[in-house]
């Protein structure tokens, strides 16, 4: 059996975390790269770009949807930016698209997941 990993680089924002993956979110590689996302949206919302991740299997796409539910129970969330084409379109297929925004840029991330409303940006900011 071929040994796989992901490489993650995180950059801790002030709001938020932007984490850099890289390599094949499979069977073997998806349950320690969903535990440091797990506790990464547990506390603040995720741009997770996977611009450099080769292959997404059931259980890499299962590990971003895992990732997302944490977020909408903690009120923070998770956005993608750079998908390929197949990740994109099973992303589009089931759904998924609907609860992880697919994103261009980072910039475009974080402008789906910041607060909206004068009232969220202040709970958001701890005022």
């Amino acid at each position: 059996m071929k040994d796989t990993a992901v490489d993650m680089v995180v950059v801790e924002g002030e709001h938020h975390a932007h984490v850099l993956l890289a390599g094949e979110m499979d069977l073997l590689s998806a349950p320690s790269v969903r535990g440091h996302l797990l506790d990464l949206v547990s506390e603040r919302p995720l741009v997770l770009d996977v611009a450099g991740v080769s292959f997404f299997d059931a259980e890499g796409l299962r590990t971003v949807a895992v990732t997302a539910r944490r977020g909408l129970e903690r009120g923070t969330g998770v956005a993608l930016v750079g998908a390929r084409p197949f990740p994109e379109k099973m992303f589009r297929i089931l759904r998924m698209h609907e609860v992880v925004p697919l994103c261009s840029t980072a910039r475009e991330a974080l402008c789906c997941l910041l607060p909206r409303t004068d009232e969220e940006i202040a709970d958001w900011l701890g005022h």
